[in-house]
C-alpha cells in the first residue's frame, strides 16, 4: 500500500505541477511574443510532453526497463486518443469531429507511420543493425519526425492562425512581472522533472510486489498519469471554444511520444532499445494505430449526430481502449 501511495502522491504531483506548467509556459509565451505564431503552440504542446520524456528516459537510464518504456509510449499514444472522448463530451449538439478541419488527418496519419515503423521495430530487431548501442530505427524515426513536424507544421500553420490570434485576445498576463514567471515556470519544471523521474522507479517496485507486467503498468497507470498535462491544456482550449487547438494537441503529442521512444534508445546502453522488448508492447501499439484510424474516419465523414453526450466515433474509442487494456493486462507474449 505504500508503494501505491508514493505512486499516486508523485501522480499528482505530475497533474498540478503539469497544469501550473502549462499555465506559466502559456504566460511566457505571451510574455517572449510567441502566443501569435505557430511557434507559440509548438512551445506549449512540448510542455505538455515532458512528463513523457523525462519518464522515458529515467525507465531505460535508470530502471533499464524497456517494456516499460514501451508501455508509457503506446500506452500515452491510446490515452491521448481516449481524451478525445472526454473532450467530445464536453461540446453539446455535435460531436467533436463535426468542430474539427479533416485537415488534422495528416498529424493523424503521421502518428500511425511512426507507430508502425516502431512496431516494425520490435518485431524485426534481429534484422536492423545499430551505431554503437542505437538502433538504425531510432535514426529513421527522428527523421520522420522531424519531416512530419515541417509538413503538419506548414499545413496546420493556416490552420489555427485564427485560433492563435483568439488566444492571444482571450488570454492576458501584463500585470505578471516576467521574473515571477520565469520563477514559477522552472519550480514547476523542477517538480515534473523530480516525479517523473521517480514514477519508473516505483512503478518497478508495485510491478514487482504484485506481479503485473511491465507492459500494462506501463500502459495504463504510467501513461495516464504523464498524459495528465495534455488533457489539461485540451480541455482549457475547449472552455475558451479553441477546438481545433484541442485536438492538435492530443495528434501533435502522439508524434511527439514515438519520438520520445527514439530518443530514449540514445540513454539505453544495454543495445537497441527495442530488441529488449516484449512483444506484449506491440498490443498498445496496434490499438493506438486502429484508435488513430477511428479518428481519421471521423474527421473525414463527420456524423453529425450525438448518442449518450458523445459522437459514434467517440463510443468506438472508449471500447478500444478499453479492449486494448484488458488484452495488454491479461496476454503476454
Amino acid at each position: 500500500m505504500i508503494l501505491w501511495v508514493e505512486f499516486f502522491v508523485l501522480m499528482l504531483i505530475v497533474l498540478f505541477s503539469g497544469k501550473n506548467l502549462v499555465k506559466y509556459g502559456d504566460i511566457l509565451a505571451e510574455k517572449l511574443n510567441l502566443g501569435k505564431t505557430i511557434i507559440g503552440l509548438i512551445f506549449i504542446a512540448s510542455i505538455t510532453s515532458l512528463p513523457e520524456l523525462i519518464t522515458g528516459i529515467s525507465s531505460v537510464a535508470i530502471v533499464e526497463s524497456a517494456d516499460l518504456l514501451a508501455g508509457d509510449i503506446f500506452g500515452s499514444c491510446m490515452a491521448n486518443l481516449f481524451m478525445l472522448v472526454i473532450l467530445d463530451a464536453f461540446i453539446k449538439q455535435q460531436p467533436l469531429t463535426t468542430k474539427v478541419h479533416h485537415g488534422f488527418t495528416l498529424t493523424a496519419s503521421f502518428g500511425i507511420v511512426l507507430i508502425v515503423v516502431a512496431v516494425l521495430s520490435i518485431l524485426m530487431s534481429k534484422y536492423i543493425f545499430s551505431i554503437k548501442w542505437v538502433s538504425l530505427s531510432s535514426l529513421i524515426i527522428i527523421v520522420i519526425y522531424i519531416f512530419a513536424l515541417k509538413v503538419s507544421t506548414s499545413y496546420e500553420r493556416r490552420l489555427l492562425k485564427k485560433a492563435t490570434h483568439e488566444i492571444a485576445q482571450k488570454l492576458k498576463y501584463e500585470q505578471i512581472p516576467l521574473k515571477d514567471v520565469v520563477f514559477k515556470y522552472a519550480l514547476n519544471s523542477v517538480f515534473i522533472i523530480f516525479a517523473a523521474t521517480l514514477l519508473p522507479e516505483r512503478g518497478e517496485k508495485i510491478i514487482q510486489a504484485f506481479g503485473l507486467s511491465e507492459t500494462f503498468f506501463g500502459s495504463f497507470f504510467i501513461a495516464v498519469t504523464t498524459s495528465l498535462p495534455e488533457l489539461a491544456v485540451s480541455i482549457a482550449s475547449i472552455k475558451l471554444g479553441l477546438v481545433q487547438i484541442a485536438v492538435a494537441n492530443l495528434l501533435g503529442s502522439n508524434i511527439f511520444n514515438v519520438f520520445i521512444m527514439a530518443v530514449s534508445d540514445f540513454f539505453f546502453l544495454k543495445g537497441s532499445v527495442y530488441s529488449y522488448m516484449s512483444l506484449s508492447s506491440v498490443i498498445p501499439a496496434l490499438f493506438a494505430v486502429i484508435m488513430t484510424c477511428v479518428v481519421i474516419i471521423g474527421l473525414i465523414y463527420k456524423v453529425e449526430r450525438k448518442y449518450f453526450f458523445i459522437g459514434n466515433e467517440s463510443i468506438l474509442l472508449a471500447i478500444l481502449y478499453v479492449l486494448g487494456i484488458y488484452l495488454t493486462y491479461h496476454l503476454r507474449l
